[in-house]
């Protein structure tokens, strides 16, 4: 059987609904979502050919992944047709996909075709949703990946060494891994504003349940300046000063932890630089 798959490269996958499936799992939900509609996230797809997609013989367990992906909101909804042919009665499904509007992963349709294992391809996906906003870098260690994405350390050390073996993923030197290839997991580059910068630190201290600080221009300004424009380096050296639960982060308390001079007041010369 030959699959002709749609002409628009990429599919957005909700990072946060993955965590949790197996490497199999995720990669039978990238290749329903390449069979579904680009805008409308709606898919046709046989059994056969999800079959044939992701190497996996028997249908049953296919069917045993796509229940997974309904009871992890992946799949809003599936409907069932039942139609009379030439060679009797046969059944064929509608999937309903959720397609998030934020906290998504980009990953191109090429991965389809990349020549690496499937549950391989399945794997990089899953660790492509731990990484910071607009990067292919996480910061974290393997207990924390392996706790994050609820792979046993055996079967995540299998799979790390053979992407590295290939090149596909790199160990940084301050600890954590990054995702070599940008073209099948896409980087967005993203012009930062101070609202938007303000938004992913936010967005991090609450996620470890640590209390942010309100928003003021004038200090998300100096964060700003220090870390080159990027609330993702100020994430990362956030993630290796281990804060405890529950601390109140003032601008106070973050600009001594993390060594920031936040009473220099930068010039517009700098700021502009940053953006």
């Amino acid at each position: 059987m030959t699959c002709h798959l749609p002409t628009m490269g990429f599919r957005l996958i909700p990072a946060s609904r993955m965590l949790g499936l197996t490497a199999n799992e995720a990669y039978t939900y990238f290749c329903l979502l390449i069979k579904s509609d680009f805008n409308t996230y709606i898919s046709h797809v046989k059994l056969d050919t999800l079959s044939e997609l992701t190497g996996i013989k028997e249908t049953e367990y296919i069917s045993k992944h796509i229940n997974t992906l309904i009871s992890k909101d992946l799949i809003l909804y599936k409907d069932k047709q039942r139609h009379l042919g030439n060679k009797g009665v046969f059944d064929t499904c509608t999937y309903y996909l959720y397609k998030p509007e934020n906290d998504w992963i980009r990953i191109d349709t090429d991965l389809l075709q990349a020549d690496i294992s499937n549950k391989l391809k399945g794997f990089l996906i899953l660790l492509k949703c731990l990484c910071l906003n607009n990067t292919n870098y996480t910061g974290y260690n393997k207990s924390k990946i392996s706790e994050l994405l609820h792979i046993s350390r055996p079967t995540l050390n299998a799979y790390l060494n053979q992407c590295i073996e290939i090149g596909l993923v790199k160990e940084n030197e301050k600890g954590g891994y990054a995702i070599t290839d940008t073209h099948l997991f896409k980087v967005d580059a993203v012009k930062n504003t101070p609202d938007r910068f303000y938004s992913s630190v936010r967005e991090y201290l609450q996620q470890r349940g640590l209390i942010p600080p309100v928003y003021e221009k004038k200090y998300v300004w100096k964060m700003m300046y220090h870390f080159s424009g990027s609330p993702n380096y100020m994430i990362k050296a956030l993630q290796e000063k281990k804060i405890p639960y529950g601390t109140n982060c003032t601008w106070a308390y973050l600009a001594k932890v993390l060594n920031v001079n936040i009473t220099e007041k930068p010039t517009c010369e700098r700021c502009s630089c940053i953006l």
